[in-house]
């Protein structure tokens, strides 16, 4: 065995490597897709936002609806429904439309709803239960009342 005391010498010492290539700042479009992208996700942030507070007086109504249902009859069910439908108007600022008598105006929201959701579905007793003096009604149809009043409020475009 030989013992090898010297170093093995690479060829081309006189060459000098540049230093490494910096990945930043980058090329020059990237700049504008970077501010097209903050621009855009601020646009969205903005409109949801807005939305936010454009939608308020639907979760006011519906928070109303729930906090008040325990302690209603019937009749004051039905009442609350009818309150709450106009409220959401005149918060829309259709106050002509929250005006009209009541069968104009289940007549007028039956227009936007599906047919298994209209107002109109509900029996006569939805349209002058607030005029009579005692209403009974059993649980399920004053469920389907309240579930049709909820499902209005949340996605009516009045």
């Amino acid at each position: 065995m030989i013992p090898s005391t010297s170093a093995t010498e690479l060829p081309n010492k006189a060459y000098l490597l540049p230093d490494a290539i910096a990945m930043w700042p980058p090329v020059w479009w990237t700049w504008p897709i970077i501010v097209v992208l903050l621009s855009s996700i601020m646009m969205v942030i903005w409109w949801w936002i807005r939305r936010y507070h454009k939608r308020a007086y639907r979760r006011e109504a519906l928070a109303l609806l729930n906090s008040k249902l325990p302690q209603c009859s019937a009749k004051d069910t039905i009442v609350l429904c009818h309150e709450l439908i106009r409220r959401c108007l005149v918060s829309l600022g259709q106050e002509q439309k929250a005006a009209l008598s009541s069968r104009e105006l289940v007549a007028y929201l039956d227009i936007d709803m599906p047919t298994k959701r209209q107002f109109s579905q509900l029996g006569d007793i939805f349209i002058s239960a607030p005029y009579q003096q005692h209403v009974a009604l059993d649980k399920e149809r004053l469920d389907t009342m309240i579930a049709t009043t909820r499902y209005w409020i949340r996605r009516h475009r009045a």
